[in-house]
This record gives structure tokens, C-alpha cells and sequence, in this order.
């Protein structure tokens, strides 16, 4: 670009320059008379009166209102609900039905319902297994069931066909005590496996400790005088004055929902079972070793020891 060129650009910036500047000199001008005004205005407000003074608000009198006692359902005398207690509300999958309890428990219950829970426990595997006779080529598993009163002795190989079992391997091995207050951190154990042709599995049973399953047990007592007896979810039973359905046992806590269906009562009246002694209720662990009968005292040979 030559200099002739380059002259006359500049002076336009210049020119631009100049008028804005002149054009933000004007708008201040005449913005003055405004800034002028608002400066003169006060900026306090004005109060007229004098200073304010709260009024106080009369109290209202109300008088405490007692309410009434809760009346008796139709469903019996212990449907009774207050206000946010609701009824306790279960599912039986096996039944597919609901079940409803009043929400009161055992210990503030009036009406008698017949039956006192005594314990809630796992039920032993039908076959236990409690030692061995014979010499260390030659062992014989010896077993007990709460079906069969006499000890059963077994080689490996042995079908018992009333309990569904077969008796496919019997051993002796040395294993982690299981007393914590043993000194010793082995000990020999008589373990059997065995095949349950019921549920096509196979199961392992210890001599040192009862072989328990997942299906619970409620030990009940209908009446005082009676002798107690175990029960299952979905039993029924019945005395003279009513008919009782096992629905639901809990094992920790210890509790049984039974329904009662009693001659008079329109519908089935349900109930949590606590147990009468929570005391005397065996704490979940690892259960003892299941005894020979008195009347079978087979003798246990140790592997050291000659027939």
C-alpha cells in the first residue's frame, strides 16, 4: 500500500474516533438534569403516626377431649384397633392366600385362644448318624430316626427303604473340634453319606453333631393338660370346641400365626403364638450329638484300638 493510500484511512479512524467521543459528551449532557433530580429526592421514608405496636391475640379455652374406647370388630374379641395400628398382613405362598392378624399380642390378649407355644426349632433330618462298631477295614455305621424305635447298623451299601436312603460311603476323619472349650484342634469323626432318593440329593451326616433341615417346627400345647406336640406350616388340628391351622412359623423371633375357627364365630379369628417361658427357648447353634437309645449300647472302636 502506498503512502498516498494509507493517509486517508488514517484520517477516518481519526474522524471516527472524534465523533464518538463528541456523541458520548452530548448524551452526558444531557443526562445531568436527571442525575440532578434523583439526587434532590429523600431516601427515608416517611413515617406519619406514631411507632408501632403489636396487638396481642386473646388465647382460645379448649377443653381436653377424651377419646373412646375402641369397640370390638365383628371378627372376635381381638380385633380391636387403635389409632395407627394397623392389622399385620401375611402372604402363605404355598396356600396362596392372605393372612391378617390383629395387631395385639399374646401378653395383652383377654379371651383364651387354647394353645401355648413351648418352642420354635428346625426339624432333625430323618436319620442320624451316632457312631460305629468294628474293626478299621471293616466299620458298621450305627443310626437312629425319630421313626423307627430301634438303632439301625449299616455297611456302606445298605438301602433303607422305609426312610428312602442309601448309605453310599462311611468314614472316619479327623476334623476341626467342634467344642470351643476342646484343647484339641482335631478330633476324629464318624461322617456317612448318603443318597436321598426323595429329593435326589446327596447328605452328609456328622456323629458329632444332629443333622438338622430347613423346615421349621412349632411344639405346641392344646389346653394345660395335654401332652405337647409338633406341628408344621399348614397343619390342621382340632379339639371340641375348635378347629387350628398352622400358618406361619417364625424362628427368631420365636413367634407361630395360627387361625382358629370356634363354633359361633363368623370368621376364622388369627393369632401371633409367643412362647409362654422365652427363657427356656434353646438358643439357635450348633445342636448336640443325637444319643443311642438305652436299650442299644453298640461299642465305638477307634481306629487304634484292636476288635
Amino acid at each position: 500500500m502506498s503512502l498516498a493510500q494509507r493517509i486517508p484511512l488514517e484520517r477516518f479512524f481519526l474522524g471516527t474516533a472524534v465523533a464518538a467521543v463528541a456523541a458520548s459528551a452530548g448524551w452526558w449532557w444531557l443526562q445531568q438534569p436527571l442525575l440532578r433530580r434523583m439526587q434532590a429526592e429523600p431516601t427515608a421514608a416517611a413515617l406519619q403516626g406514631g411507632a408501632y405496636e403489636p396487638q396481642p391475640l386473646a388465647a382460645t379455652a379448649r377443653a381436653p377431649q377424651a377419646w373412646a374406647k375402641p369397640s370390638v370388630q365383628s371378627h372376635g374379641a381381638g380385633w380391636v384397633y387403635e389409632v395407627f395400628t394397623p392389622p399385620v398382613i401375611y402372604y402363605h405362598a404355598a396356600v396362596r392366600s392372605f393372612t391378617v392378624t390383629p395387631p395385639m399380642s399374646m401378653a395383652e390378649a383377654k379371651s383364651a385362644f387354647g394353645l401355648e407355644l413351648l418352642d420354635v426349632k428346625l426339624e432333625p433330618y430323618r436319620l442320624q448318624l451316632v457312631g460305629y462298631v468294628g474293626r478299621p477295614d471293616d466299620y458298621i455305621a450305627a443310626f437312629v430316626s425319630p421313626r423307627l424305635p430301634e438303632t439301625l447298623l449299616a455297611r456302606t451299601g445298605r438301602h433303607f427303604e422305609e426312610l428312602g436312603l442309601t448309605l453310599e460311603q462311611f468314614a472316619l476323619r479327623k476334623l476341626p473340634a467342634v467344642a470351643d472349650d476342646s484343647s484339641a484342634t482335631l478330633e476324629l469323626a464318624a461322617i456317612a453319606t448318603l443318597r436321598d432318593e426323595r429329593t435326589g440329593e446327596r447328605v452328609t451326616l456328622d456323629s458329632r453333631q444332629r443333622k438338622l433341615t430347613d423346615t421349621p417346627l412349632a411344639v405346641l400345647r392344646l389346653g394345660s393338660s395335654t401332652k405337647p406336640r409338633e406341628y408344621r406350616e399348614g397343619d390342621i388340628f382340632q379339639d371340641q370346641t375348635a378347629i387350628y391351622r398352622i400358618d406361619r412359623i417364625q424362628l427368631d423371633p420365636p413367634e407361630v400365626l395360627v387361625a382358629r375357627e370356634a363354633i359361633g364365630l363368623p370368621y376364622p379369628e388369627t393369632r401371633v403364638l409367643k412362647p409362654v417361658d422365652p427363657a427356656k427357648v434353646a438358643r439357635r447353634g450348633a445342636p448336640s450329638a443325637p444319643r443311642f437309645p438305652t436299650r442299644a449300647q453298640p461299642v465305638v472302636v477307634s481306629a487304634e484300638t484292636k476288635p
